[in-house]
């Protein structure tokens, strides 16, 4: 732990004070993979190996882990691949593709922190081919089993998606509707004199999988639509009321699990704070009638003898 801190200070010292074009190409990104790797602890209560570990040993990596967040923060708005090449940017997409497929969930976590801040501040920079493959990165996290990543991966896709043009935001919106629409929990039917002793273990396997697929197309496209609404807080383009009458028919319990149901009560409740309060009625003409009812099934509240 005590290595790990020294490095951190060099790479402040790096950044800050040094040749920042050949300190970045020679020191700070070869050791981006280890300020990644450093994001893990032990702390975590659900890691079995925390229970064996010294507290004095927890204080020391709950420092680093501090640190090196701090670090990672710093290399993502630092403005010395401005005087680069190219190439460095994809350099950095790389670690962090591996970085968001890390078996440590602080590491994922830390990743998706990471390309929003990263992408905000090199946004200009960034070729078509950059973009795309920094939208895959984080589109990849929504469905991640940990809640703490999902939710950082869909801040990020906000700020990346209010950044985007809203030709290009229509499309990938249209998109993921479809997926949205495919990735309902549907009620199962059973045939006729089947017992489920007599299903085939591969057939169980093979249902098991579909549904795993289905669960994560599920939580990705309605996490992308949410994303796409919250990118518009004062605006409504033409594909908004698209976006909240998709995400409102996985709103009910028999559709989807909690965690989805959460996150689009929340933001269609932000939807109404921010667009139907002062403007309604000029963002109300963008609706059709049964969009708006789609609307109100989220937004509006239960009636008590209802």
């Amino acid at each position: 732990y005590n290595s790990l801190i020294t490095a951190r200070k060099f790479i402040s010292y790096s950044i800050y004070l040094g040749d920042a074009k050949s300190d970045f190409n020679d020191l700070i990104l070869p050791l981006l993979p280890m300020c990644f790797e450093a994001l893990q602890t032990t702390v975590d209560p659900q890691n079995k190996v925390s229970e064996d570990i010294d507290p004095s040993v927890r204080a020391l990596e709950a420092e680093v882990f501090k640190g090196y967040r701090y670090t990672v923060a710093e290399i993502s708005v630092s403005c010395v691949l401005s005087y680069g090449k190219n190439e460095d940017l994809s350099a950095v997409l790389d670690v962090v593709r591996v970085a968001s497929k890390h078996q440590f969930w602080q590491v994922r976590q830390g990743a998706a922190h990471f390309l929003r801040c990263f992408e905000g501040s090199h946004k200009f920079l960034f070729t078509e081919s950059q973009s795309n493959i920094a939208r895959s990165i984080i589109v990849s996290l929504l469905a991640d089993e940990r809640r703490e990543v999902s939710s950082a991966a869909m801040s990020a896709l906000t700020g990346i998606l209010a950044a985007t043009p809203d030709e290009k935001v229509e499309i990938l919106v249209n998109k993921y509707v479809g997926i949205a629409k495919r990735s309902r929990i549907k009620k199962k039917k059973k045939k006729e004199g089947e017992c489920q002793e007599e299903v085939a273990e591969e057939e169980k396997k093979s249902k098991e999988e579909k549904e795993q697929k289905r669960a994560r197309n599920q939580q990705t496209s309605v996490f992308f639509l949410c994303a796409a609404i919250l990118a518009e807080p004062y605006n409504t383009p033409p594909y908004l009321p698209i976006a909240i009458a998709a995400v409102s028919k996985h709103s009910f319990e028999k559709s989807a699990p909690l965690g989805v149901r959460d996150i689009i009560k929340k933001c269609c409740s932000e939807f109404k704070r921010t667009h139907m309060s002062d403007n309604w009625e000029l963002h109300r003409k963008v609706f059709n009638q049964e969009q708006i009812e789609a609307l109100e099934d989220v937004v509006s509240t239960p009636h008590y003898y209802a």
